[in-house]
């Protein structure tokens, strides 16, 4: 018995890379990842310099360590049960959606 065998081509695909296009429209800031005092970390009372994501790390951990979105020019609010004593940690900053200049609400 003969068994008919038919070459098959095989193609390989590469991956595409992907490169976003950025609108011109000003100066764009870099998303760092380190804030001026990320070592050290900040207060409850203390205005967020920069809007992004920060772990949160509480008092004698009654909870384990989290993260949060802060918008720039708000206040790092107290723990309810930590209070004063809870701890903010730049992570990596972010743009506000509504800040972009694609999604800026309108006044």
């Amino acid at each position: 018995m003969q068994t008919d065998r038919k070459a098959v081509s095989i193609r390989v695909l590469r991956p595409i890379h992907f490169s976003p296009r950025i609108k011109s429209g000003g100066p764009q800031r870099p998303h760092s990842g380190r804030g001026e005092r990320s070592n050290s970390g900040f207060s409850a009372g203390e205005t967020v310099r920069e809007t992004g994501i920060y772990e949160v790390v509480h008092d004698r951990e009654h909870r384990a360590a989290h993260e949060v979105v802060m918008l720039s020019g708000d206040a790092f609010p107290p723990c309810d049960t930590c209070e004063q004593r809870v701890r903010f940690r730049l992570v990596r900053t972010a743009p506000y959606i509504f800040q972009d200049e694609d999604f800026e609400e309108e006044s």
